[in-house]
């Protein structure tokens, strides 16, 4: 008998494939932030150009501007001394003030924005905030320069309220850009406090990159409209009027500001004002 075939042997199973090396985990994707805006480009060219009239600004003092009187240097001194204070501390705002009536506070303030103004690297903000007895339109000859507590408000847009001077023989630099007033606010104080104010604000120091803004305050020691203000700027001047300033008066507006206010300077202007029965406070 023919022997039986062997059996055909099963065939092996194919090896299962190994399994694929899981993925390291990936770290949680998180939800994307709001992109950070740009800057908004600096509104400096688009800034309504003002003429300065020369007569109208040696009649009204502005020793800067003609540099005819020869106390002119006392201001680039002063630009000096204050540009080296801020750039040292990282700050950008001053409020200039006074004690009382007529120490001549404005006059610094104008004279002091003018001398800045002639560094061409400098942008300077001129910046009227005494809303109660507005002065700064009147001395620099600009009529009509509209209301700041419409500005600060926000009803009046930036480019049509700030204004810089034209080209001028006087080399006033056109990186001066002035918000002036014509309209005296009997709720100054509030308007001051109000957060609108400091939002307007920071949106101008975003729109143009200022180096320096110059607050013209009203007197600190007449009602709180400084101290309400005090958020806004990052140090104080205090002009003291000749023969009109007691060291007493000056004790009172530091005590007033306190300690955490800090102190640029106290500038003595030999000056005379106004009466304070004309100067409205």
């Amino acid at each position: 008998p023919e022997p039986e075939p062997e059996p055909e042997p099963e065939p092996e199973p194919e090896p299962e494939p190994e399994p694929e090396p899981e993925p390291e985990p990936i770290a949680p994707v998180l939800a994307e932030a709001d992109p950070i805006p740009a800057p908004a480009p600096l509104l400096w060219p688009a800034l309504r150009r003002v003429v300065l009239d020369p007569k109208h600004l040696a009649k009204h003092r502005l020793i800067s501007a003609t540099r005819e009187d020869p106390a002119h240097v006392a201001f680039d001194v002063l630009r000096t001394k204050l540009l080296a204070a801020l750039r040292t501390h990282g700050w950008h705002r001053v409020a200039i003030t006074s004690p009382t009536p007529d120490c001549g506070k404005s006059f610094v303030a104008a004279n002091l924005a003018i001398s800045l103004s002639r560094q061409s690297s400098v942008r300077t903000v001129l910046m009227d905030m005494d809303l109660r007895r507005p002065s700064l339109a009147h001395t620099l000859g600009q009529p009509d320069p509209g209301r700041m507590a419409g500005f600060l408000s926000g009803d009046i847009p930036l480019q049509r309220f700030l204004t810089c001077p034209e080209e001028n023989a006087l080399n006033i630099g056109q990186t001066l850009a002035m918000g002036l007033n014509d309209r005296a606010e009997p709720y100054a104080a509030e308007i001051l406090h109000a957060p609108e104010t400091g939002e307007v604000l920071q949106d101008l120091y975003r729109r143009l990159a200022p180096d320096v803004v110059i607050f013209d305050m009203p007197p600190a020691l007449y009602y709180d409209d400084v101290l309400g203000f005090r958020p806004q700027f990052d140090g104080v001047l205090i002009v003291v009027g000749g023969g009109r300033t007691t060291a007493q008066h000056i004790r009172d507006v530091k005590a007033r500001f306190g300690t955490d206010t800090p102190l640029l300077g106290v500038v003595m202007n030999r000056a005379e004002g106004e009466s304070i029965a004309k100067y409205g406070y």
